[in-house]
């Protein structure tokens, strides 16, 4: 059932975002049209970076910046929070299969009977162990389940603790529970050869996931004897994303990205991202990973020193404004791996912009749904990780009491924020009055349909504009 708080909620983001269902009468009501942001109350709808929400935060229903994400259906708390549960239960069990088969190994009997009465447990010592850059736990796991359990049996907590940082053996069991989980029949899966990087999983709708079948030609038993991370546990936030909404924020690689022409997929496999000449130089990849990064780095350390002032909101339009700038051939950025200044060879194509805008989707919610499903660290032994040094009690018990974006969740999010805000940016300035004589009529309207994928025109009756389609049919 749903609270009545979440269905008031839900009627209000109804109400607010239901005004872009309505047919656009001109131009000037299309580029006024945004997408729509809530807040809790005025303050919390000014946050700064590093700044906690009020001791009233409920890590199940409130979000980090304080504001309901501008995205359809992530306000239904309900809906959320089930099919985040269903997509842990699940990797959680063969998590734990494998760390049942690494007990037996190390013929460990205490260890061994704890798992039939201390399930729980078990999940809360793996849950806080670093796997990649990803904690498993999430604040409210940490808050409600977790911390009272673990508080409840300390000693044996230790206990696993200990067998799990040993020998890397929690990074196998998460090996293993992953390869055995898309290998169960939890998962419809469907195996594709193209666009799907190694070792990843491509989230389509709900219990519905795509994968190279060569990663999962193995038993899964194998891949225990592997001690470094083989996925990438984000890829189980956007399974979350894409189950909450398939048509909006599932994969849509297959049946539509694939049937465009390279150089147009080239923008989001970003071949030689970390080259001295990447091509192509509006990749999502060159743009997020090597143009934003180093933003964001500045913005942040000047923050840090006193020099500036920002808000989330006031940080995400400053990076849009350097990208949109970029993208529109007005300015250089940093390269981050090469040092280098990098700047594009022409203005980015409205058919480039459109391709670009359509993959944002996907991994912008992401990014904004993780908070619910698992925790954002650092590289190991980065000081801008809070969890790094701590150990397995302190981090349930930081995670649990955390009512702030840690660097690198708010890093991730702001960054995708920034890099769709630039998106709109620029068509928008394509469209303005100005630049009407530079663009073609076709080039406007598929310019009109990028605006209004950006603002999920249409999204109430599943009507919200699929661009690779768009571009495939031109």
């Amino acid at each position: 059932m749903y609270s009545i708080a979440s269905i008031l909620r839900t009627i209000l983001q109804d109400y607010l975002l239901s005004s872009t269902a309505e047919p656009i009468s001109d131009k000037e009501q299309l580029l006024s049209e945004k997408p729509p942001q809530f807040s809790r109350d005025s303050s919390e709808g000014l946050l700064h970076p590093f700044e906690d929400l009020s001791p009233a935060y409920d890590s199940s229903t409130w979000w980090l910046d304080g504001h309901f994400p501008a995205h359809p259906h992530l306000c239904d708390d309900e809906r959320v929070r089930s099919h985040i549960e269903a997509i842990k239960c699940a990797l959680f069990q063969y998590t734990l299969e494998g760390c049942k088969f690494l007990v037996e190994r190390a013929d460990n009997n205490l260890l061994l009977s704890s798992f039939s009465d201390h399930e729980l447990l078990w999940k809360a010592a793996i849950s806080v162990q670093k796997y990649g850059v990803i904690f498993m736990a999430a604040r409210s796991e940490c808050r409600k389940k977790f911390l009272p359990t673990v508080q409840s049996d300390l000693h044996l907590f230790a206990e696993i603790d200990v067998f799990l940082s040993d020998n890397n053996n929690a990074i196998r069991a998460i090996n293993y529970g992953v390869h055995r989980l898309v290998k169960s029949s939890t998962f419809t899966v469907d195996y594709q050869t193209r666009l799907i990087p190694p070792n990843a999983i491509s989230a389509i709708g709900v219990s519905h996931i795509a994968v190279r079948a060569k990663d999962f030609e193995k038993e899964s038993i194998l891949m225990l004897e592997n001690a470094s991370p083989l996925w990438d546990l984000h890829d189980f936030a956007h399974l979350s994303a894409a189950s909450v909404a398939p048509n909006l924020y599932g994969s849509k690689y297959f049946p539509h990205l694939v049937k465009l022409p390279s150089k147009l997929t080239a923008l989001i496999r970003s071949p030689k991202m970390k080259t001295a000449d990447p091509e192509p130089r509006f990749s999502d990849g060159v743009v997020f990973s090597e143009l934003l990064t180093p933003l964001f780095t500045s913005e942040i350390e000047a923050v840090q020193r006193g020099e500036k002032v920002h808000t989330y909101m006031s940080l995400t339009n400053t990076l849009a404004e350097y990208i949109a700038d970029y993208l529109m051939g007005r300015r250089e950025l940093q390269h981050l791996t090469t040092g280098k200044m990098l700047g594009v060879k022409h203005p980015i194509r409205p058919v480039e912009l459109a391709t670009l805008a359509q993959n944002k989707n996907y991994e912008l919610v992401a990014s904004e749904i993780e908070q619910r499903v698992f925790t954002r660290g650092g590289p190991a032994g980065d000081a801008k990780d809070d969890l790094d040094k701590l150990s397995a009690f302190e981090r349930i018990k930081f995670i649990a009491g955390c009512r702030r974006w840690l660097y690198f969740e708010m890093r991730n999010t702001i960054k995708h924020r920034a890099h769709k805000l630039a998106y709109q940016k620029v068509a928008e300035n394509m469209l303005a009055s100005d630049n009407e004589a530079s663009i073609t009529a076709s080039d406007s309207v598929l310019l009109t349909k990028t605006l209004q994928n950006i603002n999920y025109r249409g999204w109430e009756n599943d009507q919200v504009v699929n661009l690779w389609q768009i571009v495939s049919d031109l």
